[in-house]
């Protein structure tokens, strides 16, 4: 990643409150943290598969 790829990532991780800050978290609560955002993947997969869905219904209510 270039310098300034970096610098546009920066303030979109920030507006998630990531990069977390690991250092002082135990392993039982990385766990927990790593669950946590395995559970939000799985919810932004499903709203984006949503999403596509409505917008290819929308172009195909348009294409007629």
């Amino acid at each position: 990643m270039t310098v300034e790829e970096d610098d546009l990532q920066k303030p979109l991780a920030a507006m998630f409150g990531l990069p977390r800050n690991l250092d002082g978290m135990s392993v039982e609560n990385l766990v927990d943290y790593r669950s946590a955002l395995e559970q939000e993947l799985v919810r932004v997969d499903a709203a984006m598969e949503h999403r596509n869905g409505v917008r290819a219904g929308a172009e195909a209510l348009f294409k007629n």
